[in-house]
């Protein structure tokens, strides 16, 4: 099957598009309410920006609370001098303070709302 230039060429571009996100490991738990995230594939500033949007949003979701950092390892991945990885361990405690988590609390309002008027309509 042979594709024209165009396909070939988006195909790339979403191929790139992938490759250049950050990636995540998604929430871990460590034990004694401690979780952890790894994300790594991107540069420093958005590597950090997304494991503490990951850890704002498991909290918020897992208790209403927000995230009491306990180690932040930030440093250059060795397979790319311009991309980083970082390791965040985190515990959920204390008010949802960052304006991510309060969305993400306002999302969960909205939605506890309308599965509650959904259940009274039944």
């Amino acid at each position: 099957m042979k594709l024209s230039a165009s396909k070939n060429i988006a195909i790339l571009s979403v191929s790139l598009l992938i490759a250049a996100c950050a990636a995540t490991t998604g929430v871990l738990p460590k034990g004694d309410g401690v979780y952890t995230i790894n994300v790594y594939r991107g540069d420093a500033g958005k590597v950090k920006l997304r494991a503490y949007q990951h850890a704002e949003k498991f909290c918020a979701e897992k208790s209403a609370n927000g995230i009491q950092v306990l180690r932040e390892d930030q440093r250059v991945d060795p397979s790319s001098p311009n991309m980083s990885i970082i390791d965040l361990d985190f515990k959920c405690q204390g008010p949802v303070n960052s304006a991510y988590g309060k969305e993400v609390m306002k999302d969960i309002k909205k939605d506890e709302k309308k599965e509650a008027k959904k259940a009274s309509s039944q």
